[in-house]
């Protein structure tokens, strides 16, 4: 029997002023930070959102009374009576 030892791996010594010079430097892709607010990405989602939010209310509303007209005892509301006049006269 042999006694094997872990192959440990060997400590890597680095430089505090090099470490943090590093941390501080970020790549950047753009010259400047930009307002995600102003891409063409950002306007398309949000106009998308936002008409979801608007439509879905509405959406179900119409759905429910709908459906209380065809499968419930409700009739479709008038916004006035014909007058008898006018009954007459025909």
């Amino acid at each position: 029997m042999t006694n094997s030892t872990p192959t440990s791996k060997p400590r890597v010594i680095i430089d505090p002023q090099t470490l943090s010079q590093r941390r501080n430097t970020r790549p950047r892709t753009q010259g400047q930070i930009t307002d995600i607010r102003q891409t063409k990405e950002y306007k398309v989602a949000a106009r998308r959102w936002l008409s979801t939010i608007v439509a879905l209310p509405i959406f179900l509303y119409t759905s429910w009374v709908l459906y209380d007209r065809t499968y419930g005892n409700s009739k479709p509301k008038r916004l006035g009576r014909p007058s008898t006049e006018e009954n007459e006269k025909e």
